[in-house]
């Protein structure tokens, strides 16, 4: 992508593009440890557009570790609990078939947080908030053009809420650009899976909703009309959008006039169409595709750019963040000259395999409408998808499956560090704390405590804890036999939560091996030099 030469330019070690949840996360997990990003998004004001409403535990983890879940939770309380769906008649009328929603189940076992019922539009609104307020320039109304890769940086091309013509220079450019990406189009990137598996009509509607659902938690609702329609609506009950598929080989999307869109969601509703505005009509494909590539060079896809996931289980959004979470963990060591730049290079193996899991157990949940599925692939658990998956890093049993139910996990290096409570409202995750590294080990593990003043002796980046010694009232195993380890083992916790080595019991030279284990996470390399940075002393 070329361009020409612009009055005016910036600098940044992070430019994003593209600002609705994925990149707005992105542009928060920097600000928030102390790198300034400049985020660019096409839009001057957040989507009305009905999205995604439903954020699982493990991304308000991510959230929580930044301070900014308790705000989430604060604009869930405000609203009616909406966390089951139904098979209607019509909203008014009777309901068939009812379920609680799979991300409403109790995860306090597991997990510090509970899911949070949100619509993507509020979220996006207190994580931009949060992300301004940690120093981030976010600059709305500002539309990405292209760019120039350079062996040591990029130079993209914008035009600012005012048509003016600008360049930002950057060490990274993330592409969270959404499912049409240019970014990923023009870097000659292609996607493999399901191009369309259903043509789908999106009626927007705004009516009063207070009423027809009478205090019922519905999130979401399916109505049997002449054309089978998917109801959604805002947490507020104030409008929404009704969902139906066609052929295109025997409809034209054309026909759904005006006229006919009203008489569509005044059954599916159950309301007169004078209680009723249709809103917008949009035509889309409904797909699932996984970028080839995460990367090329100093260019990351993250979000809807590298995955379009359908619908089903509401993974979309919760996968999107989570590569943020990844990706802006990794960037943050690497710019903060703690790790190589080589580190950035297992954010491809890591978030793509997790993006062809999740899109694969979405396209399963849509029954034969893929074309393509692996074959033998079992249906797992939405829990199971959203928090329970392994990244494949160095000390992995290869014979553990890609994912499993969350409390199945033993400290496993790849999986999530277990939840326990160490103290009053202080989660083990919590012990992970501003994109450092933690040593975690059991109740007799002072050896490796003392390896780890070796390797780190100001604490520059890596923090200590121990788990407790005693069981805790409502567990049958100890903690340390939670996390896979004896009362002398330790675990090494990358920022983003992740159990990147175990050692299960002591050692004769507990700092070599931690130095050997400390080394390989961070993509150093004994002939490096000493230091990893004027300010941070080497391991």
């Amino acid at each position: 992508m070329n361009g020409n030469p612009q009055t005016h330019s910036s600098r940044a070690q992070v430019l994003i593009v593209g600002g609705s949840i994925v990149g707005a996360s992105a542009a928060l997990f920097l600000a928030a440890r102390g790198v300034t990003p400049v985020l660019v998004e096409k839009h001057a004001t957040v989507s009305t557009r009905l999205r995604a409403k439903l954020f699982y535990p493990r991304t308000m983890e991510a959230y929580r570790a930044v301070g900014v879940a308790e705000s989430v939770y604060a604009v869930e309380r405000g609203l009616p609990p909406s966390d089951h769906a139904a098979v209607v008649d019509s909203l008014a009328g009777p309901e068939r078939k009812r379920w609680r929603l799979p991300a409403a189940d109790d995860f306090s076992a597991i997990s510090p947080c509970s899911s949070a019922f949100v619509k993507q539009a509020d979220l996006e609104e207190v994580v931009r908030a949060h992300a301004r307020s940690a120093g981030a320039d976010l600059r709305f109304g500002h539309r990405f053009l292209d760019l120039r890769q350079h062996e040591n940086h990029v130079i993209a091309r914008v035009l600012d809420a005012d048509n003016e013509q600008y360049t930002i220079e950057a060490d990274y450019l993330l592409a969270a650009d959404g499912n049409s990406s240019a970014i990923r189009a023009g870097s000659g990137i292609g996607r493999s899976g399901n191009e369309v598996v259903a043509h789908i009509l999106e009626i927007g509607f705004d009516a009063d909703l207070r009423s027809v659902l009478e205090g019922r938690r519905l999130a979401m609702a399916w109505a049997d009309l002449p054309e089978r329609a998917y109801l959604s609506w805002t947490t507020a009950q104030d409008r929404g959008a009704v969902s139906v598929q066609y052929d295109p080989a025997v409809t034209d999307p054309a026909t759904f006039d005006g006229q006919r869109c009203r008489e569509i969601v005044s059954r599916a509703l159950g309301l007169p169409a004078s209680e009723l505005t249709v809103t917008g009509i949009r035509p889309w494909q409904m797909g699932g595709l996984v970028a080839d590539s995460y990367r090329t060079g100093r260019i990351f896809l993250l979000g809807d750019a590298a995955h379009v996931t359908p619908p089903t289980g509401g993974f979309g959004a919760n996968t999107g963040i989570q590569d943020a979470w990844n990706l802006t963990s990794k960037l943050v060591s690497v710019l903060r000259g703690i790790a190589d730049s080589r580190l950035l290079d297992d954010y491809e193996p890591e978030r793509r395999a997790i993006g062809r899991l999740t899109v694969t157990q979405a396209l399963m949940r849509l029954g034969d409408r893929a074309e393509t599925l692996p074959e033998k692939e079992p249906m797992l658990s939405e829990a199971a998808v959203a928090l329970g998956y392994r990244y494949q890093v160095p000390g992995t049993d290869p014979s553990l499956p890609e994912a499993d139910e969350p409390a199945r996990w033993r400290g496993e290096p790849g999986t999530r560090l277990p939840h326990l409570w160490i103290s009053d409202g202080v989660s083990t995750l919590d012990l992970v704390r501003d994109g450092r590294y933690l040593l975690l080990t059991g109740a007799h593990g002072r050896a490796w405590a003392l390896a780890a003043r070796e390797v780190d002796p100001p604490g520059a980046f890596l923090d200590m804890a121990v788990l407790p010694s005693e069981r805790q009232d409502h567990l049958t195993e100890l903690p340390a036999d939670l996390c896979g380890i004896s009362h002398d083992g330790a675990l090494l916790v990358r920022p983003d939560h992740v159990i990147a080595w175990r050692a299960a019991g002591s050692t004769p030279d507990a700092a070599a091996v931690l130095t050997a284990a400390t080394r390989h996470e961070l993509a150093r390399s004994e002939g490096e030099s000493n230091h990893f940075s004027a300010h941070i002393p080497a391991l």
